[in-house]
């Protein structure tokens, strides 16, 4: 059986140049269609009884990563308004803390700065990236564009250096706040019905940690704050920046996890893919005509033959 899995991140009037949130009506366009084009159900509720589930609609789920405050200002009401199931992945540190991920951290020092330029002086880093002007808004485009995709190379140690050196760098921004959820608001969206799973503890790429002790912790941790906080915990576990390999699967179902969530850009099919290896389909902001072909799966298969 095929299942359509969509993953969203921020839905919010906020403009951002580098990772545009998604707009609230975009988000509105897109969750009425689902519901009126698919049977939109609870991903956990559907892998853990899928015979229930017969319907002449195909299945589609709506899934969320991160915990961003605008995921129960903006994105939850819109669900609610369609009564549309949904899941949502929360990066338990970053609750603790509200604090971003260091994905987020890095887009909005980079944005908000002041300073006329950065030095990253350790040796691992590429020539190209290691004085930038930040007043050249060439240069800064061309270091924009390329310094996040690099740091995902990075194993976890190397880019919470990196990102260190930028904060500390760009240490007129302050760092940003309220822009998380709090355990009370990811409360509210469970007792509402919306299901809670883990996005790992800090959000490092876990198939890039060398030591398995670590990827143990971000696996344990996180399942561990969310069942402190709601009672119960987790069965799914989204890997971060869809990051994973042998080692996170097996530690993962030693943690209690059922299944874990990858980001592959093609839709599920429960007779191919592993349980631990579900794959999303993301949508962005984006013009809708480009998001209905996402969602139809024409997008990737044009995209394949341009190849």
């Amino acid at each position: 059986m095929q299942v359509k899995n969509f993953l969203f991140h921020r839905v919010s009037e906020e403009k951002d140049k580098l990772w545009p949130p998604m707009q609230p009506d975009l988000f509105d366009k897109i969750i009425r269609f689902l519901c009126k084009e698919y049977n939109v159900v609870c991903l956990e509720d559907f892998l853990t009884e899928s015979t229930r589930y017969k319907s002449s609609k195909q299945i589609a789920t709506v899934l969320f990563d991160d915990g961003y405050k605008d995921n129960i200002e903006y994105a939850a009401p819109i669900l609610k308004k369609y009564n549309c199931a949904a899941s949502f992945y929360v990066v338990t540190d970053c609750i603790d803390r509200n604090i971003p991920t260091w994905t987020f951290l890095t887009d909005h020092a980079l944005q908000k700065t002041n300073v006329s330029g950065l030095e990253l002086s350790f040796s691992y880093v590429p020539e190209e990236l290691k004085r930038i002007q930040l007043k050249e808004n060439s240069s800064q485009n061309l270091f924009v564009s390329k310094i996040k995709p690099w740091m995902k190379t990075l194993s976890n140690a190397k880019r919470l250096e990196v990102l260190q050196s930028i904060l500390n760098q760009c240490s007129d921004v302050p760092l940003p706040e309220n822009k998380m959820m709090s355990w009370n608001d990811i409360r509210e969206l469970n007792e509402y019905g919306f299901y809670i799973g883990s996005h790992s503890h800090t959000h490092p790429m876990l198939g890039r940690l060398e030591d398995e002790a670590e990827i143990n912790d971000e696996l344990e941790i996180s399942s561990n704050r969310i069942r402190q906080e709601l009672g119960k915990a987790p069965v799914t576990i989204s890997y971060p920046i869809g990051s994973f390999d042998d080692r996170v699967m097996k530690l993962s179902q030693k943690n209690g996890y059922k299944y874990g969530l990858a980001v592959e850009q093609r839709f599920y099919s429960s007779e191919r893919d592993s349980l631990f290896a579900i794959p999303r389909v993301e949508l962005y902001q984006e013009p809708l005509w480009k998001v209905r072909m996402r969602i139809s799966g024409m997008y990737t298969r044009l995209k394949q033959l341009w190849h």
